[in-house]
């Protein structure tokens, strides 16, 4: 009667061995796909449209924030103020659940710079923010002195503020840009979106996660 002969220990290392290499193989070939989805829903491309200058503003905690904060990371703005009665409103929520959809461990922050500096004090900002519930660990609203914030949201990020001469609707003082603009980790502007748009917001999101993996 035969005996079957007893396996040899290194051929179950050697299996051992190729199924974690396989499944390595599988785990990158599916992180490569679900980022080619990813990319492929995108429908504008992020090219360099622009670059932040250096800046020196207040935020809601009454810390100066600049260029140098942001630095590694990236990061989304918009320009409000506090008093806004419709549009910003509408831009907050958008940025609130676009943030909720963000892990918390994302090199990515937000950016709310008010067109309303001269109100608009960082204890007032703060109001605004605790209010709302917004996630002030990575939610910087900023303000300062008017020229200041102007060559920020204007002169530098491209952002429409305008006096608004029709006061027909109460604490309507400003006319000024609902888009979201995406800055990327050096500083470099990759793209606006509207902020009062849900599939915008849904585009926003793609592209947001697009840059954090760009080194």
């Amino acid at each position: 009667m035969s005996e079957s002969l007893p396996r040899k220990p290194g051929h179950r290392i050697e299996w051992i061995v190729w199924g974690a290499l396989l499944a390595t193989v599988l785990a990158i070939a599916t992180a490569f796909i679900r980022t080619r989805l990813q990319d492929s829903g995108l429908q504008k491309p992020l090219d360099v449209i622009g670059e932040v200058p250096n800046f020196t503003l207040t935020n809601q905690f009454g810390e100066a924030m600049s260029r140098t904060n942001l630095h590694g990371k990236v990061w989304i703005a918009d320009v409000i103020f506090t008093r806004c009665p419709i549009s910003c409103e509408k831009m907050t929520q958008r940025m609130k659940a676009l943030q909720k959809e963000i892990p918390m461990h994302s090199p990515v922050r937000f950016v709310s710079i008010t067109a309303d500096p001269e109100y608009d004090a960082p204890p007032v900002l703060k109001k605004y923010a605790e209010e709302r519930g917004l996630p002030q660990d990575r939610w910087h609203f900023l303000t300062g002195l008017k020229p200041d914030v102007y060559a920020l949201s204007v002169g530098g990020m491209k952002f429409a503020v305008l006096d608004n001469e029709d006061q027909t609707i109460p604490n309507n003082f400003f006319v000024h840009s609902t888009q979201f603009a995406l800055v990327d980790k050096r500083g470099k502007i990759r793209g606006y979106f509207e902020g009062t748009d849900e599939e915008e917001r849904k585009q926003l999101g793609l592209a947001v996660k697009k840059l954090v993996r760009e080194k």
